[in-house]
């Protein structure tokens, strides 16, 4: 399967990183490998081939991601976290993505950025768990 990627184009590398996290910890996405640092110009092109518009807003850290959801469910998940970044979904079956990959190894890692440990949607199976194992007793 040909991994979905994820654009966040933000103010800073440090939001950048939150919005990454909240991925994970709120939506319950896996991300698979290190993100990728990409080109202003590169990331305006993937935002106006993507939505079809031009870019009302210009950003100084964009990041690019690839997770192990489908685009739909990853568009849904993104919906209901709202997380603090301008994100943008680009899925598998689009010249952005066949370009952002075939770049992808020229892209700078991500410096500092560790995705949590758990999601909150584990915490709370784990938690549920732990009550269910204290009630058999």
């Amino acid at each position: 399967m040909r991994n979905t990627i994820v654009l966040v184009r933000t103010d800073s590398f440090q939001k950048a990183s939150i919005a990454l996290a909240d991925l994970v910890r709120y939506g319950g996405m896996k991300i698979r490998g290190d993100p990728r640092i990409i080109p202003p110009a590169l990331s305006d092109w993937a935002f106006e081939q993507i939505s079809g518009e031009k870019p009302r807003r210009k950003f100084r850290a964009h990041v690019v991601v690839q997770i192990d959801l489908l685009p739909a469910k990853a568009i849904g998940r993104l919906m209901d976290i709202h997380p603090p970044a301008h994100v943008l979904v680009i899925p598998p079956d689009t010249d952005v993505w066949d370009e952002l990959m075939r770049l992808w190894k020229t892209f700078e890692k991500l410096k500092g950025f560790h995705p949590p440990k758990r999601t909150k949607a584990e915490e709370l199976r784990e938690k549920r768990k732990e009550e269910e194992g204290l009630e058999e007793f």
